[in-house]
């Protein structure tokens, strides 16, 4: 069963490791297409020469789901395996997505997990590396994305593709997975194959606009969206933690003027830090008690930012009509 690895890039260095781990797959039929989406800063097609085999398409400015769609359009095999141009495969990822496919007919899509080995060892990518995996491993019940999943190539076409009408990254593959599990796609969430991924060398800056712009597109997505799909966005549990994080926040500022407050806060916290602990604990035991402390404050403050930034996502949808307005 042949699989057409499709990557879509915008000026990204990384794809060179990123089809280096591609093409030490072993025991699979593969095909490598990549879209460059009008990169300006990195020339990708001298990066791609060095893969013979692999099929580049340059196309000016169009966005991620055109450019993804575009691929699709051009591969040759039954399925269509997404990822990012600075993900990594293992060597046995393709022969396992393969093998769980032949194994079971009634099988239509596989979303694989990230796993928390590292690409770029800093602090940051330890931190989220650890986090995505445990995301994956203990939250999602199913996803499908642009990172990592993988379908029929024929009934990827026949449901459009990712909606172009998103014009940047981070909403088109979201606003899918619900498309395709509200119509009763059999997707599943395999945790028995794994790839990695890297992240930002920090979250300021940088981190800071990609992450809130996620949060803000995809609680537009979610508000817009009668389906169910167990995410961080909308599980139960991370709502509470959404609430919780403002509440601390908000009890610690009017802690100046009402000291009881100061208490309320510690309490909120600690039922924060409770129901986080199995992730809490994986830091510690992968890097020890000083990552561990520093992870516990970043996850803190990553959550009340995310959270923040998806409260006027969702005040946004309520003020718009569609999502062509995103």
């Amino acid at each position: 069963m042949k699989i057409s690895i499709i990557i879509a890039v915008y000026n990204d260095p990384a794809i060179k490791q990123c089809l280096e781990s591609i093409y030490q797959s072993k025991n699979a039929d593969f095909e490598t297409i990549v879209v460059d989406d009008a990169s300006t800063s990195i020339n990708i097609e001298k990066i791609v020469k060095d893969c013979p085999e692999c099929k580049l398409f340059k196309l000016g400015k169009n966005g991620p789901a055109f450019a993804r769609n575009f691929g699709a359009k051009q591969a040759t095999g039954e399925i269509v395996f997404f990822i990012d141009s600075d993900a990594q495969l293992y060597p046995d990822t393709l022969q396992k997505i393969s093998e769980r496919f032949k194994n079971d007919p009634n099988l239509q899509g596989i979303t694989i997990i990230w796993s928390d080995e590292l690409i770029r060892a800093n602090f940051f990518n330890r931190f989220k590396a650890i986090e995505t995996n445990y995301l994956f491993t203990d939250v999602y019940v199913r996803s499908f994305g642009s990172n990592g999943s993988a379908i029929y190539k024929n009934l990827f076409l026949k449901e459009g593709g990712f909606d172009e009408s998103f014009k940047s990254a981070h909403a088109e593959d979201f606003h899918m997975g619900f498309r395709f599990f509200k119509k009763g796609y059999n997707i599943v969430l395999d945790k028995n194959i794994s790839m990695k991924h890297a992240y930002l060398d920090n979250f300021f800056f940088k981190g800071l606009k990609k992450y809130c712009k996620r949060a803000f597109l995809r609680a537009m997505v979610l508000r817009r969206t009668k389906g169910k799909m167990e995410t961080s966005y909308n599980s139960n549990k991370f709502m509470v933690l959404y609430l919780l994080s403002g509440l601390i926040l908000l009890s610690v500022i009017f802690g100046i003027i009402i000291r009881p407050l100061f208490w309320m806060a510690l309490g909120l916290y600690i039922i924060f830090f409770y129901l986080n602990k199995k992730m809490y604990s994986r830091f510690l035991k992968k890097y020890g008690i000083i990552f561990a402390i520093r992870s516990v404050g970043m996850h803190y403050f990553y959550i009340l930012i995310v959270s923040m930034a998806g409260a006027m996502g969702l005040v946004y949808a309520c003020l718009i009509k569609n999502k062509n307005d995103i």
